[in-house]
């Protein structure tokens, strides 16, 4: 759907790229005489990229006071969770009903906001989800619920599945519509979460609000710059 956001890939992506092309910048500009020398440029490159992307800011939850942040992070968790299903009966299944009950944030650490949950397949192709029975902590965030996403197996055929989720408010929810049903004959492993770390929506628009003089008190008046994100 075009509304969804490539939740998994996207954001990696993003952070590696900004990085590469900072320091593609530094690797040209260095080379002219007179302007910078390689080593001043690439020290910028780094602190600059340090300043956005390599935390969450201070307060880490910023983004949520609606006021200048003392430190501007752009970060967040990111969290994922590996499924292996496989075919355990010898028999093909064509687009089969998978239900998978999970547990996102027993200490209600807020880790899970409902609407960011994705699954993906190995391909990093995205799976159409619906979440049932869901529990709360507060708001919209996750204690637990019942995943159901289709998938089609050859007999005794493995396959390996990621749930992504994380804390981030801005991100548009899954509005897929699906049968709440479980397959028989489908084993179900579910592994260790793994932490990985991610681009806010929240608080790039947070980001975007911010005047000039509070962008300036935040990241410091050493760099000449301009901001623009759009939405």
């Amino acid at each position: 759907m075009a509304s969804q956001i490539d939740f998994a890939v996207a954001v990696g992506m993003f952070i590696t790229f900004i990085a590469i092309v900072l320091i593609y910048i530094a690797n040209i500009i260095g080379s002219y005489q007179g302007l910078f020398t390689n080593s001043e440029l690439r020290t910028v490159s780094e602190d600059f990229f340090n300043t956005f992307f390599s935390g969450k800011g201070v307060p880490s939850n910023w983004e949520d006071y609606g006021v200048s942040p003392v430190k501007i992070g752009l970060v967040t968790d990111l969290y994922r969770l590996p499924l292996v299903i496989y075919e355990a009966n010898g028999t093909a299944r064509n687009n089969v009903s998978i239900n998978v009950s999970v547990t996102f944030d027993t200490s209600c650490a807020k880790k899970a906001w409902n609407d960011t949950v994705r699954v993906y397949d190995s391909t990093n192709t995205l799976i159409p989800l619906q979440l049932f029975n869901q529990t709360f902590c507060s708001s919209q965030f996750l204690i637990s619920a019942d995943l159901v996403f289709n998938a089609t197996f050859s007999a005794n055929q493995k396959k390996t599945f990621f749930v992504y989720y994380s804390d981030d408010k801005n991100v548009t929810g899954s509005n897929y519509t699906l049968d709440f049903t479980g397959a028989y004959n489908l084993t179900v492993l579910k592994y260790p979460v793994e932490k990985l770390t991610a681009i806010s929506v929240a608080k790039m628009k947070a980001m975007k609000e911010l005047t000039y003089s509070e962008m300036v008190q935040s990241v410091g008046s050493g760099y000449d710059f301009n901001i623009e994100i759009s939405q």
